[in-house]
Parts: C-alpha cells; structure tokens; sequence
C-alpha cells in the first residue's frame, strides 16, 4: 500500500510494531489511526481511516491551505514518535501513503 502517487496525495505514516502487530498513525490527518497484523495490512487500514478523515470538512473556510498546515504538523509530529520510539526501544517505519477506501468485497452469483 506504499505509494508513488502525486506528492500532493501523500502523507507520512509512521508504523510502530507491538510484538503482536502494527500500530498505523496518520498525525496529518486528525483521527486517522489503525492497526494491522502485518506491515501490508496496518497500511491499508489506515489508508482507509486517512480517506474517512478526509471526507469531512475541516474546520474554517479554506480547507486546502489548512490541510497543508496539518500535513507540517504531522510531519513534526512523526518526528516526535521516532524520538519517542529511539528512546523506547521500539521498532518502526515511515511510509508515505495516500489515502484510499477499501473497497468491500464483491459477492459472486
């Protein structure tokens, strides 16, 4: 679920492992946490919660601009985990991800 996408579609996600799966956290997008119990599953769930979050307006008049500014904000915040995860010995990844809804499954018959 790594992408290559347009720049301007991909945030930073930092996966975190917890012995018994990822944790999966979006800070450029508000609420857009998740989990997996593998790398490939935690980044398709929360490329699923990043397009949930982002279906809603954000507050004020100009959404573009403000979703820039929260983009920055993710990052220093990305940079926040990685120190915290350094000096707690934990194990992580940055991936860059765009956000995508899952499609459910399409039943036959």
């Amino acid at each position: 679920m790594t992408n290559t996408n347009d720049s301007n579609d991909l945030y930073d996600v930092i996966l975190i492992y917890s012995g018994v799966g990822y944790a999966a956290l979006c800070p450029g997008i508000p609420g857009a946490v998740s989990q997996g119990t593998d790398q490939q599953d935690a980044l398709a769930m929360i490329a699923d919660a990043m397009a949930m979050g982002l279906m809603y307006p954000l507050p004020g008049d100009d959404i573009e601009p403000r979703r820039t500014e929260l983009r920055q904000l993710g990052k220093a915040k990305i940079a926040e985990l990685v120190a915290e995860c350094d000096r707690d010995g934990w194990e992580y990844e940055i991936h860059q991800v765009a956000p995508q809804l899952i499609s459910p499954p399409v039943s036959a018959g």
